[in-house]
């Protein structure tokens, strides 16, 4: 069964899962699903041993589905954000040259403009804000204000084709945003379902562990394929960096 179908099976139980029961993975992801996947290999090699303590066989099977519906979950949720910060790059490549036409526009609207104090203040309205949504507005408004208004403009040589411009900008820049947006409320939504999917592998994954750790509690060496390799080698790294921390003390 495909990693997507696992995914689509658990769907119902993943979407169940209560927010303030969310587990946060403290590893990268892929460190931990392959650490799930070698916990299944070797709880299935001992399950004759798992089993006298009434280890439910299933449990392995559940795994396995559980852990392709996390991987896919992940993809879907990095896939999408990774779409979202291209779009943002796009954004802040484009965004100079509308603030600087946006720039122009004013400046030459408040020359052609200085001797009528009502569109000075239209002008001045236009103006106000300094959000992304307010600039790109600002864009469209612009337009609109020297297209009525075409004839001072002209009187001082302003190029009436940077208002056709302002308007496109507007355009583009706008459905831009929508998207980002869009794919921030998108990616937010996957990101859940990626963090409730690990909420419910996680969940499985400690509870055979701890099988494992009660069945081998006596061997030390198999006792340690029921842990994580990734935090044992974390806090090996941590405890060694203190002691010679302290020993530079001494």
């Amino acid at each position: 069964m495909s990693d997507q179908q696992n995914l689509l099976d658990h769907l119902e139980e993943i979407t169940a899962v209560a927010e303030e029961k969310i587990q946060y993975c403290r590893i990268p992801y892929k460190v931990f699903i392959n650490e799930a996947e070698a916990l299944h290999t070797h709880a299935s090699i001992d399950l004759p041993l798992l089993q006298k303590v009434n280890f439910d066989v299933l449990k392995l099977d559940r795994l396995l589905s559980l852990t392709g519906a996390l991987r896919t979950a992940q993809s879907n949720w990095e896939t999408k954000k990774t779409e979202k910060q291209k779009r943002e790059e796009w954004w802040r490549n484009e965004a100079p040259e509308m603030h600087k036409l946006r720039s122009k526009l004013i400046d030459y609207m408040g020359f052609a403009f200085r001797g009528n104090e009502f569109l000075l203040r239209k002008l001045n309205g236009i103006k106000e804000g300094k959000s992304k949504a307010d600039m790109i507005q600002d864009m469209a408004n612009l337009a609109v204000l020297g297209r009525e208004n075409a004839e001072l403009l002209q009187a001082i040589n302003f190029d009436l084709a940077e208002l056709d411009t302002a308007t496109q900008m507007a355009d583009e820049m706008g459905s831009l945003l929508g998207d980002i947006n869009g794919r921030m409320y998108f990616a937010d939504d996957l990101k859940l379902t990626r963090d409730k999917a690990y909420t419910l592998c996680k969940e499985l994954v400690d509870e055979i562990r701890s099988y494992g750790q009660f069945v081998f509690r006596n061997n030390d060496e198999k006792r340690k394929v029921y842990s994580s390799k990734y935090n044992r080698e974390r806090l090996s790294a941590y405890r060694r960096a203190n002691v010679n921390r302290h020993s530079h003390l001494y």
